[in-house]
């Protein structure tokens, strides 16, 4: 483990306090986002606090990645964010479908999802 008990909870409270983001501790400490997360409960927990915004830590983790997503939009010309938005429809009907495809070109591969449709 890379970090002993003391320095997790140094972490988690970073978080917790809100001094530094999920992500950001991830970056600082040179770990990922779910293990910051964990860090952050294991101090919640040991310190009996009530849970960050709600239990809804996942949806802080989901909300950074979307903001980089969308911070990388913004320097893509017209063009290239037309293609996002076929590629981005041709995923949701695949996934309606019950399929994704690996690869490309000849070397494509179609992969049958565990559940084999979302209607």
């Amino acid at each position: 483990m890379k970090y002993n008990k003391e320095q997790r909870l140094l972490i988690g409270r970073e978080i917790y306090t809100h001094e530094i983001t999920i992500s950001q501790a991830a970056e600082k400490y040179g770990i990922n986002r779910y293990t910051a997360r964990d860090y952050m409960r294991e101090y919640r927990d040991i310190n009996n606090l009530e849970p960050m915004s709600d239990g809804k830590e996942e949806l802080i983790i989901l909300k950074e990645k979307k903001i980089s997503k969308y911070e990388d939009l913004k320097d893509m010309t017209k063009e290239q964010l037309i293609d996002e938005v076929i590629k981005a429809r041709v995923g949701e009907e695949r996934a309606k479908k019950g399929y994704i495809v690996k690869g490309g070109g000849q070397e494509k591969e179609f992969i049958i999802s565990e559940d084999a449709s979302s209607k």
